[in-house]
């Protein structure tokens, strides 16, 4: 199974506090953060580091590239990680996570062996100016990396328990990367889960469990609705675009690959299997939730002009870049941004 060749890593607290769930289910995790409260408020963390010198980043995420320059001792430990998918789970809104994500995402991807899925945790729109301009700049940044694999963005507007949403998401992947069921029809094995994971795009799923009475299985409509209505993530596409859809049935269940196409997509492939523990719905390959990221950064930046107004400062926030999808050019150059994450590589063989 997937599990087994899996790691975790966390970036600043929202992304340590769910990597310590994943901890809890037996994964190897890494933990990373700038500020030593964080760090003792999950005391029983693996393979916790604290960026020495900087006791949290008080929101700036700037300073993210000098703490990990300071600090490459981390980024080498990381780089070494020898398992094949690595996930990174950090708060978009936040500083240190936020910060470090795009940086730690790149020096990974390096290996082009590594299959590398960022998890970041969006904020939600009555949050501060702050955190979600931080969303808006960390979103950009990981859509802009082609080399990356899946990228999910869990929406924190979708439950007012951010502890509840954090354990849907860690119950669910769990499910994906340690299911082993097999029939004597079709099923879904771990090259496939890998392939679905490592298509750039957005990445949702959704688990439905039946009920114990034969006659109340979860049906087709149900895992439409949790796939693409009732879940913890942004909201898909309208737009038809999806690399990649995969099922799993619980027992004998049979879920209707061709009503949920009619709601996301046709997919370029569709991966099915049966006797699983759960019902398992997830799509990969689908267009960044564009339209969304760009409102959350738009929002921010005019709630940020209109409070500056009041404050008759001269200073204003440049206007907001436009978004689009990732296209690869040829002979592409490499970003400053990029050449910046490069240079952290440095001294770390």
């Amino acid at each position: 199974m997937l599990k087994d060749s899996t790691a975790i890593i966390g970036l600043g607290l929202g992304g340590m506090t769910v990597t310590y769930e994943f901890q809890e289910k037996n994964y190897l995790t890494y933990s990373v953060n700038g500020s030593e409260q964080d760090i003792k408020s999950i005391p029983n963390a693996k393979n916790s580091m604290r960026l020495e010198g900087y006791d949290g980043l008080a929101g700036n995420r700037e300073l993210a590239y000098e703490a990990l320059k300071r600090n490459k001792h981390i980024l080498k430990k990381l780089k070494e990680i020898e398992k094949k998918i690595i996930i990174v789970i950090a708060s978009a809104g936040g500083s240190t996570g936020s910060g470090c994500i795009t940086f730690v995402s790149e020096i990974l991807v390096q290996n082009p062996d590594k299959i590398v899925v960022p998890v970041i945790l969006m904020p939600r729109q009555d949050e501060s100016i702050q955190k979600r301009l931080n969303a808006y700049n960390v979103a950009k940044e990981l859509m802009q990396i082609e080399e990356l694999g899946a990228i999910i963005f869990v929406n924190n507007e979708s439950y007012s328990d951010l502890k509840k949403i954090n354990t849907v998401l860690v119950n669910m992947l769990d499910a994906f990367l340690s299911d082993t069921s097999y029939s004597s029809g079709s099923n879904f094995d771990d090259s496939e889960k890998m392939k679905m994971l490592k298509d750039n795009g957005a990445f949702v799923i959704a688990m439905l469990s039946d009920k114990n009475s034969e006659n109340n299985r979860v049906t087709t409509a149900d895992m439409v609705k949790a796939l693409t209505v009732k879940n913890i993530f942004l909201p898909i596409n309208a737009d038809g675009i999806v690399g990649n859809l995969g099922i799993i049935n619980q027992g004998k269940n049979k879920i209707d690959e061709h009503e949920i196409e009619k709601a996301i997509g046709i997919p370029e492939n569709i991966f099915t299997g049966s006797n699983g523990t759960v019902n398992i719905a997830c799509a990969s390959g689908l267009s960044f939730p564009v339209e969304y990221i760009k409102k959350l950064g738009k929002d921010a930046s005019d709630e940020q002009r209109a409070r500056l107004s009041r404050r008759q400062s001269l200073t204003l926030l440049d206007d907001l870049e436009e978004i689009e999808s990732p296209v690869i050019p040829d002979n592409k150059p490499v970003g400053k941004r990029k050449r910046t994450s490069l240079e952290l590589l440095e001294g770390l063989d």
